[in-house]
């Protein structure tokens, strides 16, 4: 990459935007700051450096807590820090080149942020971007610790038992690591067919660049086969992978399924109230090589 930001091209271009910007951030949100504070965040980073991979972005360590203190422009500054040093973490934290323009685009909303909290679950996510251990993906946020919860094989009876345990036993019983898709509400604007398209299309480029992958799990409400019926229009969430290879198992209710099925939709609430509806969280498997097969066909041989 070129030292300077203006003249680079092709890939390294949005990882030198993000860096400038990035740096003018971090030089407003510093100026007329307590220069301890810089010598704070600088230790969150290497914390979190040293200690986020491999784990989930809700897991940050508890030696966090007492850097940040209470702080209130400590979290933004840390964000723009780390965003500030992407193009230095991305060599041991392999992005595929289809991801950067949706790294930049996240990593500028990031940067505009002025009251982040480590206890918003949003935050964490985007807190997982700036480390490079998350990508956004189109319409979901993928991170790369997914693993079939313990759940999983007793959930949902014999024949959702004896398809698990096939999977299982093609995997070498390995529980993980999946690439796992999130919703992150900053990116529900590609909530949409295309974003999806688009987001399985940037995990196999991720899956290819991670060959101990075993493929992407999702979980959620929308994967429900019920949805044909109650809200038929958001079965290609699920249709799309299954004609791909995928298959989805049944993990059960909880009252975060209800949530998030009803915050959006007076339809589903009102079928909820009438007992005519429980909404029930299923966790959709995609393969690595029925994904990976599946992206080939729409983009090309995937190396």
């Amino acid at each position: 990459m070129t030292d300077d930001p203006c003249r680079a091209v092709g890939p390294a271009r949005p990882l030198a935007e993000i860096t400038r910007a990035a740096e003018r951030r971090v030089a407003a949100l510093a100026a007329g700051r307590n220069p301890a504070l810089l010598a704070r965040v600088d230790a969150a980073i290497a914390l979190l450096d040293q200690t986020m991979p491999g784990r989930g972005h809700r897991d940050l360590p508890a030696e966090l807590f007492p850097l940040v203190g209470d702080d209130a422009g400590f979290v933004p500054l840390l964000a723009a820090r780390l965003l500030a040093g992407i193009a230095a973490r991305r060599p041991a934290r392999a992005v595929p080149d289809p991801v950067l323009p949706e790294l930049q685009r996240q990593a500028m909303r990031i940067l505009t942020l002025d009251a982040a909290s480590l206890d918003d679950d949003g935050f964490l996510k985007d807190l997982s971007i700036c480390l490079l251990l998350s990508f956004p993906c189109g319409a979901q946020v993928v991170e790369q610790t997914g693993c079939l919860p313990r759940m999983a094989l007793p959930s949902g009876g014999i024949t959702q038992a004896m398809q698990l345990a096939r999977h299982l036993a093609a995997t070498g019983y390995r529980p993980g690591p999946y690439l796992e898709i999130h919703t992150h509400t900053p990116m529900l604007g590609d909530f949409n067919p295309a974003g999806w398209e688009r987001c399985y299309k940037l995990v196999a480029d991720l899956l290819a660049l991670r060959p101990d992958c075993l493929g992407m799990i999702g979980g959620s409400w929308f994967y429900d086969p019920a949805l044909a019926m109650i809200s038929p229009r958001l079965t290609y969430l699920a249709d799309t992978p299954i004609a791909g290879g995928a298959f989805r198992i049944r993990l059960g209710h909880s009252e975060a399924d209800t949530g998030h099925a009803t915050a959006t939709s007076p339809t589903r609430r009102k079928l909820v109230a009438e007992g005519r509806y429980l909404p029930t969280r299923w966790l959709l498997i995609w393969p690595r090589e029925a994904l990976l097969t599946w992206a080939a066909s729409r983009t090309g041989a995937i190396q």
